[in-house]
């Protein structure tokens, strides 16, 4: 038994389960903003402290596969989370990016947008549910986040075909339609990452990534 490197990994998963608290609360707040349920002074979101773990985990992840050479079982784990850890940090990019637009829409009432309960909710439990499946090495979780994926996908091009509509109807505003055209984008843009992250926690599992054999 390798005790350096069991120490290691546990580390190595406690600084992802703490980036990935941080990353769901950003998202969380980011859409709570975009649907007017948060006040601009009451956002909490530093996307810096996000980059700073995906630095740290990474620069681990290399150390433990260097210095320990891991073997199978350990080593999909480690390049696993090298791989998700990236789709982690955009989500938290994005968090971002939907609270500068939201910004940009406060002061552009337009009315509520339809169906847009359903696309943020969906996309949030597709993150922390690809989270939970990594942490319970769930794979039946994992496959349930990527199927989930088609709902968010055709929720996606309802909306942005309203927005083109509605704007071209001038219905709404140019840059009503614009700015959230952008937000769902990046929400749609969410869900990706969260399938990315349940496909990797397979691959952490079984070996194989989107039904190829790695190891």
């Amino acid at each position: 038994m390798n005790m350096q490197l069991d120490k290691d990994l546990e580390l190595l998963n406690k600084m992802l389960f703490q980036m990935s608290d941080l990353v769901v609360k950003n998202i969380s707040e980011a859409f709570s903003f975009y649907k007017g349920e948060l006040k601009e002074e009451e956002l909490d979101i530093n996307d810096d402290i996000i980059d700073q773990y995906e630095k740290l985990i990474e620069g681990l992840c290399l150390s433990i596969i260097l210095r320990e050479r891991p073997y199978a079982k350990d080593l999909r784990q480690v390049t696993g989370i090298l791989k998700l850890v990236a789709d982690l940090e955009r989500i938290g990019d994005h968090a971002e990016d939907i609270m500068e637009f939201s910004i940009k829409l406060k002061d552009l009432k337009n009315g509520k947008i339809e169906k847009m309960e359903k696309f943020v909710n969906v996309t949030l439990s597709m993150v922390k549910e690809s989270i939970l499946s990594y942490i319970n090495k769930d794979m039946s979780l994992a496959k349930d986040v990527i199927k989930r994926d088609e709902v968010v996908d055709k929720i996606y091009l309802e909306m942005i075909e309203h927005f083109v509509e509605e704007g071209t109807k001038e219905k709404i505003g140019v840059l009503f339609a614009i700015y959230n055209t952008l937000v769902v984008k990046y929400i749609e843009r969410i869900a990706d990452h969260a399938v990315n992250i349940a496909e990797w926690v397979i691959y952490i599992s079984s070996g194989f990534h989107k039904e190829e054999k790695i190891f």
